[in-house]
């Protein structure tokens, strides 16, 4: 019998995830113009908006990248995974953890965090603080697992 594990190769992060790193390079080393037409093209091509601004660590993967709204304030955490028509963030970035796994359709809303290794469902939307290692789902969110 085999078992099937995640292979230790490198994941393809995603086409969207490749502009916006180029688009962060511009823009942090002031060439402000070029990051905007990045911008726009990413938002052209794939519905995404991710502003410069963003911080998004290494390893985050965004396998189906059509639809996703991050605001300019947020952080998003190492390895994290974000499923397509994802929306993080209102008037204020919320900041997410290390090795968590956005459902597609989830809304992440307000200056809350969201802990390590946690899981949000789909279409759920989030207002309130999600401690590590919990998985949150429903409209709105609760914790199911602790």
């Amino acid at each position: 019998m085999q078992i099937f594990r995640r292979s230790k190769e490198k994941v393809n992060p995603g086409i969207a995830i490749k502009i916006y790193r180029k688009e962060r390079w511009l823009y942090t080393h002031h060439l402000h113009i070029s990051a905007k037409i990045l911008y726009r093209l990413n938002f052209i091509l794939f519905n995404c908006s991710i502003p410069p601004t963003t911080i998004l660590e290494e390893g985050v993967v965004m396998p189906h990248s059509t639809g996703i709204v991050i605001h300019q304030n947020s952080i998003v955490g190492a390895n994290t995974t974000i499923y397509q028509h994802v929306t993080i963030g209102n008037a204020n970035g919320p900041k997410i953890g290390k090795n968590c796994v956005l459902g597609s359709g989830a809304v992440i809303l307000g200056n809350i965090i969201v802990g390590d290794n946690c899981n949000i469902g789909a279409n759920a939307v989030v207002l309130t603080d999600v401690p590590s290692n919990s998985t949150a789902v429903g409209i709105p969110a609760r914790i199911i697992q602790h």
